[in-house]
Order: structure tokens, then sequence, then C-alpha cells
């Protein structure tokens, strides 16, 4: 779709004619579908890499920074990541009600929050993991959050 998109309303109605004229739609999403349900995302003016850390974001989310402080990386951890008490938005249910209506195949998220599932979707495809699911490295559990 080759057309400037220019308000929520306009997006709405391409992603209603993509549905109308696609029968094997994927969604491919990430921070931006669960700001509505009060997580922040990454980049805009108040998301994680503009807040002030000791080390930026992007770096602390990496396996190699894992590996050489993972203290630091638990702190971020729990106090970044961890949000809970959360709910899906309209986004997430319209997406778990056309996948329940056979218009949508899958989900492919870069989200870490289990917001498609809890809205019902149930082909989701998790790029970076979840929150929901913790491993530990000493015992080899999993852990929920």
């Amino acid at each position: 779709m080759a057309e400037a998109i220019t308000n929520a309303a306009e997006a709405q109605q391409a992603l209603a004619r993509l549905f109308e004229t696609h029968e094997h739609a994927v969604f491919f999403g990430g921070a931006g579908v669960s700001t509505a349900s009060g997580i922040p995302d990454f980049r805009s003016t108040d998301g994680l890499y503009h807040q002030e850390y000791r080390y930026p974001p992007e770096t602390i989310l990496s396996h190699t920074f894992f590996k050489r402080n993972p203290k630091e990386f638990y702190r971020f951890y729990r106090d970044k990541m961890l949000i809970l008490d959360v709910e899906p938005n309209a986004a997430h249910k319209k997406l778990a009600e056309m996948e329940q209506k056979g218009r949508l195949r899958a989900i492919v998220t870069q989200n870490i929050d289990g917001l498609h599932q809890k809205a019902g979707s149930k082909t989701v495809l998790e790029l970076h993991g979840s929150i929901h699911r913790n491993y530990c490295q000493r015992c080899a559990k999993f852990y929920d959050a």
C-alpha cells in the first residue's frame, strides 16, 4: 500500500481495506500497539531511550551487557520492563477478534508484555520473549513474572 497515511482514521480505514482484500494476513507490531495500555515505547519523547541511566537502555538490553553486568540488567528489567498492571487496549482486542474470525493468521510482536494473549489471541510469535516467562540460569527452572 503506497498511499500516505496522515491520521488515525485514515490508518484504520487503510487497515480495514487490507483485511477486506487479503485473506492471509499476519500482523507485525511493536511498542506502538501497547502504548495505549500505558506501556512506554522506546523512541518517543518519554520513551525508555530518552531517560537517564548509567548505561543506554539499548546497551542494557543486549545479551553482552547481561552477561557482563547481570545486576544492572536485572535492576533495569525490574524497574522498567516488568509492567504488570496493564490491560489490553482496543488494538489488542481487535486483532484477537480478527484472528477468531479467521481474518488474521498470526501476530508477530516485538512486545514482551503478553497483552495480545491476554486479549485472546492464540497465534502470537514473540520475537523478544515475554516478561511472563523468566528462566533461572542457576536452577534451570522457568518462573512467571
